[in-house]
């Protein structure tokens, strides 16, 4: 049994030396991958989710950002049309705080700026997110013209000539049917 034992061995030596050898001298593909070609492919595998994780990390901070930023502009706008419409005086207001259960707080400021011109006022509404500085805080300025309160025209009055009619010719034309133009179409 040694024998035939001894022989079994030598047939499987045999064969593993030729399958050795002809993978050797091969130009086929090999079956498998290397113990550096594994850790060559983790280490390329974890780099690319290291970055896809930060540049997904910028993505979710700047669409924050941009959410709290339309939501400024939307709060301005709602101030300044109450300001329009006469719900909010047309005064002076610094940092009040807006009546909205949010996180963080929002804050308002109005400013009446005088313009060049003495019947127009530039209402400047601000509206800024209650952060420190470096957490960006979002904040949007508006500005629009409005009338003055405060002016008061001069009413120019013109002499009248009396007797003549020339200024109140209007009444005349107007009961007998005829335009300005003086004639029918």
């Amino acid at each position: 049994m040694n024998m035939r034992h001894q022989g079994v061995r030598t047939i499987f030596d045999r064969i593993r030396c030729a399958e050795f050898e002809g993978q050797k001298n091969s130009s086929g593909p090999v079956d498998g991958f290397s113990l550096l070609e594994v850790i060559l492919a983790l280490a390329i595998l974890a780099g690319a989710l290291a970055a896809l994780g930060e540049v997904m990390r910028l993505g979710d901070q700047n669409a924050a950002l941009a959410a709290d930023e339309s939501q400024a502009g939307l709060l301005a706008a709602s101030v300044m049309s109450e300001v329009l419409v006469g719900a909010r005086p047309l005064a002076n207001v610094r940092d009040t705080v807006l009546p909205f259960d949010d996180d963080p707080q929002w804050a308002m400021s109005i400013e009446i700026q005088p313009t060049d011109y003495q019947e127009l006022v530039a209402v400047r509404v601000s509206v800024m997110q209650q952060l420190a500085p470096e957490l960006q805080p979002a904040r949007c300025d508006l500005v629009r013209w409005l009338p003055n309160p405060d002016y008061l025209p001069t009413i120019a009055s013109q002499p009248q000539q009396a007797g003549s009619g020339a200024g109140t010719g209007t009444g005349a034309d107007a009961s007998s049917g005829q335009g300005l133009g003086g004639g029918q179409l």
